[in-house]
């Protein structure tokens, strides 16, 4: 009998200890899962917030300016690209803006142009880590700066086109950079400032590996300086930099005011695609003076991309052919090229833009 009552204890205990211990797990797990919700919560909120503070924060930039200057600002997600434009004008008290721009080289190595109706964020800006480089330069070309109203629109344009000399973004012979260093040469001998040639070209942008003549000295400058035409002394006095004389002589180079991209023809045949305000040329790829084919704006009807290919349609009165359809007369035919897909929307782009540019102008002239 008394066995059989401690049996019944310890089955009493036993039962009553895996009770408590049942009651036990459950109160932890349930603790467990309010904690953990509550962390997760918080988790949420400060993610959230920290998400919030990103998108506020903006993002770094550090605009390149013609003059050698350095802008450091903090773009604003909502930012669009013709207010950052209007705010780095306004360093130059810049009137005519209409030519200018902002571009951006992403992680390809594609140069890319901030679109004006844009929030600048939303290009594809390089991910490197550091404050992201965006250069202020000439976006549309014209025939002559003699077109310009104000004066630093001017002397931006003399400054952008020293650049892309420097670059070899504009194609100059030897001789042609000889009498460009010699104008640079006389402006700073008019400033009083006694640099030896070499110094001069060094300064302003020259690469003196372009030239095949080793023998550099200010004789050679000065033998330069004597076939340059006469300066007059309104010019002197109006443009000190002789800037107008340097852009004369740019001017008539072929490759300046072209912006060149690398594409394929159908046969998958490489070529460069040469923009300006003059129409779309195809130019050889060891020849960017003398385009093969120039389509004229006046000539092109639509343009468009689609992926990798880029196309235009073109008025050929040459090509005029009999429609079954209409029995009227037609002379479009289409031009394509192709690159990779993000390549193609940057020639598209440009082109779009590009022929508005030369639709405005146009208007313009018409109007005065």
């Amino acid at each position: 009998m008394a066995s059989v009552f401690m049996c019944g204890v310890e089955d009493l205990l036993f039962s009553g200890s895996r009770f408590v211990w049942n009651l036990t797990v459950s109160t932890l797990r349930r603790w467990y899962t309010e904690r953990l919700r509550a962390c997760h919560q918080v988790l949420r909120t400060w993610c959230g917030l920290r998400d919030v503070y990103q998108m506020t924060e903006g993002r770094h930039c550090q605009v390149h300016l013609l003059d050698d200057r350095r802008l450091e600002l903090l773009v604003q997600p909502k930012l669009l690209s013709r207010e950052l434009l209007d705010l780095v004008a306004s360093h130059f008290n810049l009137k005519e803006k209409e030519y200018f721009g902002i571009t951006f080289t992403d992680d390809t190595g594609q140069q890319n142009w901030l679109q004006l109706d844009h929030r600048v964020l939303d290009h594809d800006l390089p991910k490197k880590p550091g404050p992201t480089v965006l250069h202020f330069s000439v976006r549309f070309y014209i025939e002559s700066i003699s077109f310009l109203k104000d004066k630093t629109t001017v002397e931006l344009f003399f400054l952008n086109a020293k650049a892309c000399v420097h670059k070899g973004q504009i194609e100059v012979d030897s001789e042609t950079i000889f009498r460009l260093a010699a104008l640079i040469l006389q402006a700073r001998a008019l400033m009083n400032q006694q640099n030896t040639f070499v110094k001069n070209l060094l300064r302003n942008g020259f690469s003196l590996s372009r030239c095949h003549d080793s023998t550099l000295s200010d004789e050679n400058a000065r033998k330069d300086l004597k076939t340059l035409p006469a300066f007059p002394t309104r010019t002197l006095q109006e443009r000190p930099s002789l800037a107008y004389w340097y852009m004369k002589i740019v001017e008539a180079l072929p490759t300046y005011g072209v912006h060149y991209y690398a594409v394929k023809d159908k046969q998958g045949l490489p070529w460069w695609l040469g923009i300006s305000y003059k129409g779309i040329g195809q130019y050889d790829l060891q020849d960017k003076v003398k385009p093969r084919k120039l389509f004229q704006w006046k000539q092109l009807e639509n343009l468009y991309f689609r992926e990798k290919k880029f196309a235009v349609e073109v008025h050929d009165p040459r090509r005029i052919s009999v429609s079954r359809r209409t029995f009227g007369q037609s002379g479009l035919f289409v031009q394509t090229w192709y690159a990779n897909s993000s390549l193609i929307k940057s020639i598209w782009v440009m082109a779009i833009s590009q022929h508005q540019f030369y639709l405005d102008r146009k208007q313009s002239k018409v109007s005065n």
